[in-house]
């Protein structure tokens, strides 16, 4: 019998969880890194994702098949000035590290976790959502309604 795949937020105590996805996502798009790097990274992100959910800086969702966890979104919560006709929105977003395992893919799992980020988006009233992306993810995103922007530059110094 096949498993219904579920969505749901995630909580500091899903912070081990969320790590290991982070590990595996990275692991696909960067060369290998050593069992000692690769543990040293799950380590630091365990507490990063544990701490920042617990401050609320940060929001996760976590896909299950079962209770297997296959896939995670994740949006930061980032301080922002008022803007001129936006005044009372204080918030923008940056989405982070969606992954979904391959072996799940193109099953609309990303697009149902991306919906709760965007819901969530409107809830804490963020002005301005942001993400990157691959080629593979751009039509997904654009399906959503991001648009691309050219004005942003990013300092590699």
């Amino acid at each position: 019998m096949a498993s219904e795949i579920t969505v749901r937020r995630a909580v500091p105590s899903d912070a081990a969880m969320i790590a290991a996805l982070r590990v595996r996502s990275s692991g696909e798009r960067n060369a290998p890194g050593t069992p000692a790097e690769l543990d040293a990274f799950r380590a630091a992100c365990e507490a990063a994702f544990e701490t920042a959910l617990r401050e609320g800086s940060l929001r996760v969702w976590l896909a299950f098949d079962g209770t297997l966890a296959i896939g995670t979104a994740t949006m930061m919560l980032l301080p922002n000035l008022p803007r001129l006709r936006s005044p009372d929105r204080t918030h923008d977003g940056r989405v982070r590290n969606v992954y979904v395992d391959p072996a799940y893919r193109r099953r609309g799992i990303a697009a149902a976790m991306m919906r709760e980020v965007l819901d969530e988006a409107r809830r804490e009233n963020v002005d301005r959502l942001t993400l990157g992306t691959s080629e593979m993810a751009r039509p997904l995103y654009e399906r959503l309604g991001f648009v691309n922007k050219g004005d942003e530059l990013e300092y590699e110094g």
